[in-house]
């Protein structure tokens, strides 16, 4: 086996490496945005719940009812806290990722360059070993027509 095929299977190895990585990278992505869709449907339940809040205190609400209030927003409050971390996890996460999927990716690359630049290499060697036939029959033909002639 030559090592440009040698080099073609682990380069194939590595595309195959790169594809899952790329696929990993994706659906860390899109678990990010659900995390960030989240985090706003979050923040913009807890803007509603104020301005609820603000409405209702104007029209008369009792002690009981406000304490309620409020720490059904805090709970929400705490939900968004929450959320925001998931945020930033997905983040890192994706960031991390994203570099596997890049270093694995300019690998792939070098080395489909360099089993490229080896099969050139094998194909200009093969052109001169043709060609070296080729004028060593013409060489051959041509003595023995001088022999014979």
């Amino acid at each position: 086996m030559k090592r440009a095929q040698r080099l073609d299977h682990f380069r194939d190895d590595l595309e195959n490496t790169e594809k899952e990585q790329r696929a990993r990278l994706a659906a860390t992505e899109a678990r990010t945005r659900d995390a960030r869709a989240r985090l706003a449907e979050l923040q913009r339940y807890r803007e509603e719940y104020l301005q609820g809040l603000g409405r209702r205190a104007a029209g008369g609400m009792d002690a009981t009812a406000l304490r309620d209030y409020q720490a059904f927003i805090a709970r929400i409050g705490e939900a968004i806290r929450q959320q925001a971390q998931l945020v930033s996890r997905a983040d890192l996460e994706c960031e991390f990722e994203r570099q596997r999927w890049n270093e694995t990716a300019s690998r792939c690359r070098a080395v489909a360059s360099v089993v490229e630049r080896w099969k050139a290499e094998e194909r200009i060697g093969l052109a001169r070993a043709e060609q070296r036939d080729t004028d060593e029959w013409a060489r051959l033909v041509a003595a023995r027509n001088v022999a014979e002639g």
